[in-house]
């Protein structure tokens, strides 16, 4: 018996060394297969990004353009920049704010009383970023990944200076700036997710109108030319460089979205930025052009030694190969920070373990959204899934806590590398950086205005805008039809006819440039604030710009559908009455679209202004005149503040006058004055000069408005 169970125990102990062996043995099988294939999978990204490097280079040889590789001849930013953040929090409102009158009530009753209380009352906040801390030395690549709503876009924005909220920690480039330094926003390229370009304008015109308003005065245009080509073929989209933008605005089709995207890194890369930083470029781009694009990030930190922090959502393998480091997030918590090829064996240490031949970019999200086990064997049904999800982390956050010795091990080390700072240059940016002026005032007055022309020729002049008008001119034409003849005017019922023509013209033109101007600034409100958050220009230039932009495509259809008007309603056939008639007309159109841009600067909200210009607009038109002829005495004021009816009153004494039979004893000394009082013309001169002194008040006052509100709403 004793020998039997000597031979099982020597049995089961051989077959239990065998069974390790054999263990041992796949295992190393299983590492020496993962090794090997992915050298194989290296071996390939490498020499697929050479060939396409060499084709490329082929390419631009052939085409005579260029015999250097991609970026090499990019020129070398002046200081390189090392950003550092610590302890990053950032805090939101914890209740929902909600939309009315009462609740605008509700805050300034809150205003008041804190106003003339003591006590500083801070209403609820719900924190959205919590203690993000890590560094990025020049010549790196740093990826932010996370889930949605895990807090990319806040923390890039505050890195890039553009955020609002109320944020602790530090941020800082160099040990010294800070990215909401006015003279320091200049060093920063931020490239927002959003692609905000005018689509009016090709991809020449737009990086050549950036340089100018941006790359400093002392550069001659050639220069700034030059710097513009540079930079098409660094992108690779100077085939396109004639190509309009396009885009939903102006109702036509341009350039695809990862064009659009290269243009607007195009437009950071103009000035020469030490730091780039971009949210999501890759977002609606295939992965081809997602890669191109990267690697085109990749060569611009390595070549330039530039300081380049991206957003990437759900990046590809290729992709992940080729980021410096890591920044992953989940719920506003630093998951990891440090090499991206070190992120997987750091989380493998904490319990992590990514299952083999498993995307790691697709792996960490998963992680950071809470994922929790292998999902292929266990989540079987519902249940398993619910069960193996961890949405709020805690899991991960107590697994991160407690392997935070490893952090060295694991790759994050986030250890300063010093640099050379002067101290006497402001911190390291040198005096030539401060001696180096953008525009002058007339310049960006100028560029302004002509991009302006530009942009807004196919808004103002589309088919649909044109037919419209020319369409009312010819209906009013029709049923008016000679009305203004000299036998029809000498009745009250032709004068009438007159009048009304007049009323309808004023009202038409007025109220569609309304409307239309309320647009202007709530659809560049984006771009205003891009802009003026680089120091393109300032306030001032801007609004010259724009209002110089104005005049010519403000007049042409005013002019060219009051001329219809007037020829074929047959008014005085005079060279003074016309000229002075078109300038009523214009006078009238100009302050009209004066009070829309007032709506639109003052509200930045399409619906808001909307809404404050149909009130508006129902009580000017209302209070012209022409419908109401006797107002009640406590309304009698509301008629002085219509544009409309100092327009139509003048109008209506040019034609008008004389016309009518004369007033006999009634009023002998002015010539037919007393008629006006039937068709509501205010009785002031025989002529309306005291009219068109009172609308130019108007036109002045509503543009000094619309410059006040513009300041205001841009500081804001």
């Amino acid at each position: 018996m004793s020998v039997a169970a000597n031979d099982h125990d020597t049995t089961t102990t051989t077959t239990n060394v065998l069974e390790n062996e054999s263990d041992t043995m796949s295992t190393k099988l299983y590492d020496a297969a993962k090794a090997e294939a992915a050298t194989v999978e290296l071996k390939e990204l490498e020499r697929q990004i050479s060939l396409s490097k060499s084709q490329a280079s082929l390419g631009d040889v052939e085409q005579g353009s260029i015999e250097r590789t991609n970026s090499s001849f990019m020129p070398q930013p002046k200081v390189p920049m090392r950003l550092a953040f610590g302890e990053v929090c950032t805090y939101v409102p914890a209740q929902f704010e909600e939309p009315g009158v009462l609740n605008s009530l509700k805050k300034a009753g809150k205003a008041v009383r804190s106003a003339f209380s003591s006590e500083v009352a801070r209403a609820p906040e719900r924190q959205i970023l919590h203690n993000i801390t890590g560094v990025v030395n020049p010549g790196e690549v740093v990826a932010i990944m996370g889930p949605s709503g895990s807090g990319k876009t806040t923390f890039i924005s505050l890195l890039a200076g553009r955020n609002g909220l109320r944020t602790t920690g530090t941020i800082l480039y160099n040990d010294q700036h800070k990215p909401t330094d006015k003279t320091f926003k200049r060093q920063l390229g931020y490239v927002s997710q959003e692609d905000v370009l005018f689509e009016g304008l090709t991809v020449f015109e737009t990086l050549y109108y950036t340089a100018v308003l941006r790359l400093p005065r002392a550069m001659t245009d050639a220069e700034k030319r030059e710097r513009v080509d540079v930079i098409l073929e660094v992108l690779g989209i100077s085939h396109v460089k004639d190509s309009i933008v396009g885009g939903v605005r102006i109702g036509r089709r341009g350039i695809s979205g990862g064009e659009k995207k290269r243009v607007a890194i195009g437009q950071e890369l103009l000035y020469n930025p030490s730091v780039i930083l971009l949210d999501e470029p890759t977002s609606g781009l295939d992965s081809t052009t997602a890669l191109n694009l990267v690697h085109t990030l990749h060569d611009l930190a390595q070549v330039g030694n530039r300081t380049i922090v991206t957003t990437i959502h759900q990046p590809s393998s290729r992709i992940y190969q080729m980021l410096d480091k890591l920044l992953l997030m989940g719920q506003g918590h630093l998951l990891f920070y440090g090499d991206a090829s070190a992120a997987t064996d750091y989380f493998a240490e904490i319990g992590y373990a990514m299952p083999y031949g498993m995307n790691p970019a697709d792996y960490f999200l998963d992680v950071a959204s809470g994922w929790s086990g292998d999902g292929s064997k266990k989540a079987k049904d519902r249940t398993s899934v619910v069960q193996n999800t961890d949405p709020e982390l805690k899991a991960l956050l107590r697994a991160i806590e407690r392997g935070r010795g490893l952090e060295s091990k694991g790759g994050t080390d986030t250890a300063l590398v010093p640099l050379a700072i002067d101290k006497k240059g402001g911190g390291g940016l040198g005096e030539e950086y401060k001696k180096e002026l953008g525009a002058t005032f007339a310049t960006q007055v100028r560029v302004i205005a002509i991009r302006s022309l530009k942009d807004r020729r196919f808004e103002k002049f589309s088919v649909d805008t044109v037919f419209t008008m020319m369409f009312v001119a010819v209906l009013c034409g029709m049923l008016w039809w000679q009305s203004g003849l000299s036998k029809n005017t000498g009745t009250t019922e032709g004068a009438m006819d007159v009048s009304g023509v007049l009323f309808f013209m004023l009202t038409y033109l007025s109220f569609s440039l309304l409307f239309s101007s309320i647009f202007t600034f709530p659809n560049e409100k984006t771009m205003l604030m891009k802009e003026r958050a680089s120091g393109m220009y300032c306030v001032s230039a801007f609004f010259f710009g724009r209002t110089l932009a104005d005049l010519p495509l403000d007049t042409c259809l005013p002019l060219l559908v009051s001329t219809g008007i007037y020829v074929m309603v047959g008014l005085k056939a005079s060279v003074g009455a016309y000229v002075l008639s078109m300038c009523i007309v214009l006078l009238v159109c100009f302050t009209a679209a004066s009070l829309g841009l007032f709506l639109g600067a003052w509200f930045l909200n399409l619906k808001r202004a909307q809404s404050a210009a149909t009130v508006l607009m129902l009580t000017i038109m209302l209070t012209g005149g022409f419908f109401v002829r006797t107002t009640p005495a406590w309304m009698s004021w509301a008629k002085y503040l219509s544009y409309i009816m100092y327009g139509w009153s003048a109008m209506v004494k040019l034609h008008l006058r004389g016309a009518l039979a004369k007033c006999g004893g009634e009023n002998p000394s002015t010539e037919g004055i007393c008629d006006y009082g039937a068709l509501g013309v205010v009785k002031s001169d025989a002529y309306g000069g005291t009219e068109v002194s009172i609308l130019l008040c108007m036109l002045i006052a509503l543009r000094a408005l619309v410059y006040i509100a513009l300041r205001y709403r841009a500081h804001e």
